[in-house]
């Protein structure tokens, strides 16, 4: 278990991808909260009995809060994997782009070579030839700036070396995409050629598996940086047009509940309370689409 409150925050954060991780807190206290509070009406409508109203109400919470606890620490597992993985892509991304395309051709020779490929040698500008199980097999390397991609020439270079050369399988090796031409014309000559397409997620991989990455103690040091909660994320969380249905719901149940217990003035005040937030997030988000437009 995490003990670092902020870390956690972020884990679990990541792991609900567009929600919010306050949003996801708050709307599970005030599910449990509701939820509670359905409970202790019904008892005591049926038994009469505050005390044992509250005992069962009180019971109610505690195994919300139980089950509650468990779904936020599988979430934070889940998002430490998802956040884990995409810090080490895109430090290992950094560090490809940092490399010379001399050094980063040794690095695909070498996994080419821990995957069982022999006599890997270079015929050509960024482009080798391998030897598996028999066959020859090209290797041609694209490393290319941010932004920028395979051109259709390139793959037809490609094409027409491994057609005089004998050649049926091949790896195209990019840092980048495929442009959408490139990539027709792959798929057009696929029943003559074999290409496999290794991007920079592909090369990851086989980083991960040649084990060439540092150990996960230096990625978890990195998530220290990251930023907690903010001002503006609570602003937002409470302000949601989403959240609209749910002040809405919450009101009308409270309001019901006043008439149920109209010696309880807490109740009614609640309920004009929710109402209060749905009107505000109404404004908001009418304003808020008038301003952008």
């Amino acid at each position: 278990m995490i003990k670092d409150n902020k870390i956690k925050r972020i884990y679990v954060k990541e792991a609900l991808a567009n929600k919010n991780y306050l949003s996801y807190r708050i709307d599970l206290m005030l599910f449990k909260v509701l939820i509670s509070f359905v409970i202790f009406i019904l008892t005591y409508l049926i038994y009469l009995d505050l005390m044992l109203s509250v005992l069962t109400a009180s019971l109610v919470f505690a195994i919300i809060t139980l089950v509650n606890k468990v779904n936020v620490e599988k979430k934070n597992e889940k998002g430490r994997d998802i956040l884990l993985k995409k810090i080490k892509q895109e430090y290992f991304s950094s560090k490809i782009e940092e490399m010379q395309p001399s050094d980063f051709e040794l690095l695909i020779k070498l996994f080419f070579c821990n995957e069982g490929y022999k006599n890997v040698v270079k015929n050509g500008r960024s482009l080798y030839l391998a030897e598996k199980e028999g066959y020859i097999c090209c290797i041609k390397i694209f490393k290319l700036f941010d932004g920028t991609e395979v051109e259709k020439i390139d793959v037809r270079s490609l094409l027409t070396f491994m057609g005089n050369s004998g050649i049926r399988k091949g790896f195209l090796v990019a840092t980048s995409g495929l442009s959408e031409d490139a990539a027709k014309l792959i798929d057009k000559f696929k029943d003559k050629f074999e290409i496999t397409i290794i991007d920079i997620e592909g090369l990851y991989s086989l980083a991960e598996k040649n084990k060439i990455l540092p150990e996960e103690a230096f990625f978890h040091k990195m998530l220290n940086d990251k930023k907690t909660i903010s001002k503006k994320e609570l602003k937002e969380n409470v302000l949601d047009i989403r959240k609209v249905y749910l002040y809405i719901a919450a009101s009308v149940f409270f309001y019901m509940s006043s008439v149920w217990m109209p010696e309880n003035r807490l109740v009614i005040d609640i309920s004009y309370l929710f109402i209060i937030m749905a009107i505000i997030n109404i404004i908001y988000f009418v304003t808020y689409k008038y301003l952008n437009k």
